[in-house]
């Protein structure tokens, strides 16, 4: 193999500072192939800017913004920054809550080595923290294709490790951060294998520290204050389909979301509203163009 070129990272994080540091500290022991970790911290208030400010180690480049742009504004705002300030070859994209393990990085690009560069972005083997599979990426009806690479061909995944070429970002653009939170990922990966080629490697494994409550929710049992966040799940996953699925499967997932709405008439509280975001977020994902935008100077 060639002399691996270097990786930029690029971390999106809010107000969960213990993870962030864990996150960091697996990324600083993946060795001297990253180039830079592009931190962007979304105004948190737990000491997380403070945390970054203290940090002295060259690779790590944060920024905290003046305020939240929700988690599709932070990859979109931290991968543009990545592009043009970055000096890798590719794209490290994660959340704050993953924790790679050892030589993830390496079996990401050398799997992208394998394959001649020729892909639109490789996942990693996504584990829970009592390495129960979690953020499983959809395959394709081809999937067995690369299994001689221990790779599985897949159509989309999550912001959970993926590896994409800074010139696939430069060429397809950057996530959409008018989707604000929920789907942006699925979106933005959906958008590349549509392109070309996407690939799971089995062998770059990272855990994934969410809470276990959280894949648990849904719209009839989630906290009131939350349930914003399902009106731009509801109106981004039509979007998706709008794009990139057939018009029966977008009819479809609407008739989903509208059940979930009515199913969440059963809820302690709000049920009129749960309701009414699942019928308004579904309308609106029909009317949802939000502007690609690509990599630039500020």
């Amino acid at each position: 193999m060639e002399k691996v070129k270097k990786t930029d990272v690029v971390v999106v994080t809010y107000n969960r500072l213990s993870l962030l540091k864990e996150c960091l500290e697996s990324l600083l022991s993946q060795g001297d192939n990253i180039s830079n970790i592009f931190v962007i911290d979304n105004n948190s208030n737990d000491g997380t800017g403070k945390y970054l400010n203290s940090l002295k180690d060259e690779k790590i480049i944060p920024e905290t913004l003046t305020s939240n742009i929700g988690g599709a504004g932070g990859f979109e705002y931290g991968i543009n920054k990545a592009s043009i300030e970055g000096e890798g070859e590719y794209i490290w994209i994660m959340d704050d809550d993953t924790i790679p393990q050892e030589n993830a990085l390496n079996e990401l690009v050398k799997s992208a080595y394998e394959l001649d560069n020729k892909f639109g972005f490789i996942g990693s083997n996504v584990r829970w923290i009592d390495g129960t599979p979690i953020n499983v990426a959809a395959p394709t009806n081809d999937w067995p294709e690369r299994t001689d690479l221990d790779l599985i061909k897949v159509r989309l995944a999550t912001f959970v490790s993926i590896l994409v070429k800074k010139d696939t970002i430069k060429s397809l653009g950057l996530p959409l951060g008018e989707m604000k939170i929920w789907g942006d990922d699925t979106e933005y990966t959906s958008r590349l294998s549509y392109s070309n080629p996407c690939y799971l490697s089995l062998n770059s494994q990272v855990i994934h520290k969410t809470s276990k409550s959280v894949t648990s929710e849904d719209l009839k049992n989630t906290d009131p204050d939350r349930l914003w966040r399902y009106r731009c799940s509801f109106r981004n996953g039509i979007y998706t389909n709008r794009k990139y699925d057939s018009k029966k499967k977008t009819i479809k997932n609407a008739v989903i979301n509208i059940t979930k709405g009515l199913k969440a008439l059963k809820a302690k509280n709000k049920k009129l509203t749960r309701l009414r975001i699942s019928i308004e977020g579904t309308l609106e994902g029909f009317f949802f163009n939000p502007e690609i935008k690509f990599p630039k100077d500020k």
